[in-house]
Order: C-alpha cells, then structure tokens, then sequence
C-alpha cells in the first residue's frame, strides 16, 4: 500500500469515527447536561490511564536503557582485558 493510499485510508477512518460520535451524541436518550457530565468522566478517566501507561512505559524503557548500558560496559570491559 503506498503511503498516499494509506494517508486517505487514515482520513477515512478519521472522518468516519468523528460522523460516529456525532451522530451518537444527536440521537444519545440522554440530556446534554448528563452526556457533558459522562463525556467529563471518560475524558478524566481516559486522561488517568494514559498517565498510568505513559509512567509504566517510561519505567520500562529507563529499565531496558540500564540493561543495554550494563551490557555494553561489561562488552568494553572484556574487549579491553583480551586486547
């Protein structure tokens, strides 16, 4: 797929979810107050578990960093003791 084709298959996808969100919230059974309050909540709580992924993939990458950092000291160490 060339990347122009999957630019407008993005788009699509894109302009298809905005056209399902907006016709969820027109034909939503509740008031606007109540749909603002619940879309508040997600937006909250979405907001909170990308904070909690973001920490963890942060911890896991500070981890790794640690591990390539010891492995390639420990590779200069015993290069230099067999040259």
């Amino acid at each position: 797929m060339s990347d122009s084709n999957h630019g407008e298959s993005l788009a699509a996808f894109l302009f298809g979810g905005v056209v399902g969100a907006a016709l969820a919230l027109l034909f939503a059974p509740c008031s606007g107050e109540e749909t603002r309050r619940r879309l508040g909540g997600w937006i909250d709580e979405s907001r909170k578990k990308t904070r909690e992924i973001l920490d963890e993939e942060r911890e896991a990458f500070r981890h790794k960093k640690e591990q390539v950092q010891a492995a390639w000291q420990a590779g200069k160490k015993a290069y230099e003791e067999n040259s």
